[in-house]
């Protein structure tokens, strides 16, 4: 008896191909290798054209004090840390 392998099993396993080898199996193959789907895509009016959302997550109005804008003022805090002389009530030691 030869110690060579052979019969079908060793055929198979010889000719087994890494999917994920990109040498061996392109993205361009491997996207003809499946059958054609159609789909439809209608966009969802919450959504922009790009995708993100068409509305605020929350109003303003409901998440704010009355007169203050959603963002925050940057400016009013300089103003406050403007006010104050350095090194008092700061929290550090200089």
């Amino acid at each position: 008896m030869c110690r060579k392998a052979s019969g079908w099993c060793v055929k198979m396993r010889s000719c087994k191909v890494n999917i994920w080898d990109r040498r061996k199996m392109r993205p361009d193959k491997w996207m003809i290798s499946l059958p054609y789907t159609e789909t439809k895509f209608t966009r969802p009016p919450w959504l922009t054209r790009f995708g993100f959302p068409a509305l605020p997550r929350s109003d303003p109005k409901t998440i704010t004090p009355d007169g203050e804008s959603k963002y925050c003022n940057m400016s009013r805090l300089h103003e406050q840390d403007a006010k104050r002389p350095h090194g008092v009530n700061t929290g550090t030691t200089e």
